[in-house]
């Protein structure tokens, strides 16, 4: 039996590691890249891709792509734009758009938060996970913020 500095054999101090541990413990380390069945992902593809393209690059001088800086802005704003729409010029990486974005008021609190959380999974890299109870009070203040139907 080998003996550590401390005097203690290797054996006291070795503790066992099972694979369901190892799994967990790199979870947590090395982020999930596989985003195929994140539940917003069927919905994006059915209610934001024919304008956003499936790279979220969207379609020059009509629809903006799903940049960063939007993707990851605040929350209320992100839910805003779904819940309520959105009109009126914006600039997104130095490019003026001016579509109307329509609401998607069909979509439930829960949808609009998957849908949400999987753009800014996929196309931008915050890691603040919009909620359902955020989703609701936006909806239920009646009107996005300004600038935004």
């Amino acid at each position: 039996m080998a003996i550590s500095c401390s005097g203690k054999s290797k054996k006291a101090n070795a503790r066992a590691v099972s694979p369901d541990s190892v799994k967990k413990e790199l979870s947590a380390v090395i982020p999930a890249a596989d985003l195929s069945n994140h539940p917003g992902k069927q919905l994006y593809a059915k209610q934001c891709l024919p304008c956003h393209q499936a790279d979220g690059s969207g379609v020059p001088g009509m629809f903006p792509p799903l940049d960063k800086e939007w993707v990851d802005g605040d929350n209320e704003t992100l839910i805003s734009i779904v819940v309520h729409g959105m009109d009126g010029e914006i600039e997104v990486n130095g490019e003026i758009y001016n579509q109307i974005m329509a609401p998607l008021p069909h979509l439930s609190d829960q949808e609009v938060k998957d849908v949400l959380n999987y753009v800014r999974m996929e196309f931008g890299s915050s890691d603040n996970e919009i909620s359902t109870a955020e989703v609701r009070e936006v909806r239920n203040s009646g009107s996005g913020k300004k600038g935004y139907q």
